[in-house]
């Protein structure tokens, strides 16, 4: 959609809008196929197509939380396919995230909408341009924030707590991670969420988590499940910005045979005005192609170019 809000003799203001939505469900696959694989994201991530869901879901190990549904292959409900859950994570007595047994849904690799918008400001033979990007949704599983908290080099894994010490501190010291808002529990072998209390008896109610777990522990339980490295990848970026003049009717150039010469300072990837995923790009990923969307495996980090362009028209 191209518009102009303002139009005078000297002044034009300029607006180009694009918008874009695709939406794709699978609705069932061939013969007796459950899911399809359509790639690896690595680590045990995976993306498959998964009949009633939207192509491209994420699918990978989760953190238990005290709601745990069972969804099935079939309507009969003897064949189990995952659980899904809800609500507040469960914690061990000792404090640790659970993982599930099977692989769920986590998110989708594709957006749910992007678009960009393109202002054009020119007084006279001056012009400034600038294209603001912008993306909702599209889930990334990260390696690099997974490998990051794992080892520790990420800057959550040298936090202060709210003991007022460093979590790297020893528990006796006060240090260590206590994970908020979580419950104690287990899963039963039939998959259910059995309540306990902080000694490891059962409760009828939640009992809230008050144990605090060495850093190195609560960094380590980051590997292999895949949840606590999924991140939405909405984000919105100052794509590129241009300064341009127009020098024209210039008597000695007319004399070479110039009629006009065009100067433009160009810069592009200038900001990530907002995101929600930490410490990279959400745009950056592991290769080129469909079957790496939603993918971020160690990437190498996007650049800032500048520039310029000279334009000479005879």
């Amino acid at each position: 959609m191209n518009l102009t809000p303002v139009q005078t003799a000297d002044f034009s203001w300029d607006l180009n809008l694009n918008w874009s939505k695709n939406e794709i469900k699978v609705v069932e696959l061939y013969g007796d196929m459950k899911y399809y694989n359509l790639y690896d994201l690595s680590w045990g991530g995976y993306v498959y197509a998964f009949p009633g869901k939207e192509y491209g879901t994420i699918f990978g190990y989760a953190i238990v939380r005290e709601n745990a549904t069972p969804v099935y292959y079939d309507a009969a409900e003897t064949q189990l396919a995952y659980y899904t859950y809800s609500g507040r994570p469960v914690v061990t007595t000792a404090g640790r995230y659970i993982r599930s047994g099977q692989r769920t849904p986590l998110g989708n690799v594709y957006p749910d909408w992007f678009g960009g918008i393109t202002n054009s400001l020119s007084y006279k033979k001056l012009n400034l341009s600038f294209l603001i990007d912008f993306k909702k949704g599209g889930d990334i599983f990260s390696v690099t924030h997974m490998f990051g908290m794992y080892t520790g080099i990420l800057e959550p894994t040298a936090a202060i707590n709210a003991n007022g010490k460093n979590i790297r501190d020893a528990l006796a010291d006060g240090g260590g991670v206590l994970i908020e808002d979580a419950v104690y529990g287990k899963v039963n072998t039939d998959g259910t969420i059995a309540l306990l209390d902080a000694a490891g008896a059962a409760s009828a109610t939640p009992v809230e988590n008050s144990t605090y777990v060495n850093a190195n522990r609560w960094a380590y339980d980051f590997y292999g499940k895949t949840e606590l490295s999924v991140f939405d990848g909405s984000f919105t970026k100052l794509r590129e910005v241009s300064l341009s003049y127009s020098f024209d009717n210039v008597a000695f150039l007319n004399k070479a045979g110039i009629k006009d010469v065009n100067l433009s300072l160009v810069g592009r990837n200038l900001w990530i005005i907002q995101k929600n995923i930490p410490d990279i790009d959400p745009e950056v990923s592991s290769s080129a192609g469909n079957r790496s969307v939603g993918a971020e495996t160690n990437a190498i980090p996007s650049t800032r170019s500048y520039g310029f362009n000279l334009k000479i028209s005879f």
